[in-house]
């Protein structure tokens, strides 16, 4: 998984930074291309064992605040968890194509959208915060 999901020992990622996750264009075999999903993490209150919220900002581009000033933040900081905030399709930088033309927003749709999530979930799953 690119981009720094996992903290270790000292190293506690900066909200403020960006990482990036690779996913194709279209799920569903429409477009083999690729594009980079942004999110961003806050591992301040993190312990390993601890669980991952992970957020959207929805239809806004991603920004410090959503990993660093909502609820989920107080949350993590009583769980001892991590919590990422990952950009939506077409939103903010997280474009899988060059334009907002008709022809690349046939790649904004729901079933595409759940399915960046659940890549981005599952690829969290697999190689957990240590």
């Amino acid at each position: 998984m690119a981009g720094c999901i996992r903290p270790r020992g000292d190293e506690i990622p900066t909200s403020a930074t960006p990482y990036w996750f690779t996913q194709p264009v279209d799920h569903f075999g429409g477009n083999n291309g690729t594009w980079q999903q942004q999110y961003l993490v806050n591992a301040t209150f993190y312990r390993p064992g601890g669980p991952i919220y992970i957020s959207t900002p929805g239809e806004l581009a991603v920004t410090t605040k959503y990993v660093d000033r909502m609820h989920v933040t107080q949350l993590a900081r009583k769980t001892n968890a991590l919590v990422v905030a990952v950009e939506h399709r077409f939103f903010g930088q997280s474009n899988p194509m060059p334009d907002l033309s008709g022809s690349s927003l046939q790649y904004l749709t729901i079933e595409n959208t759940l399915e960046d999530f659940a890549s981005f979930v599952r690829a969290v799953k697999s190689q957990p915060a240590s």
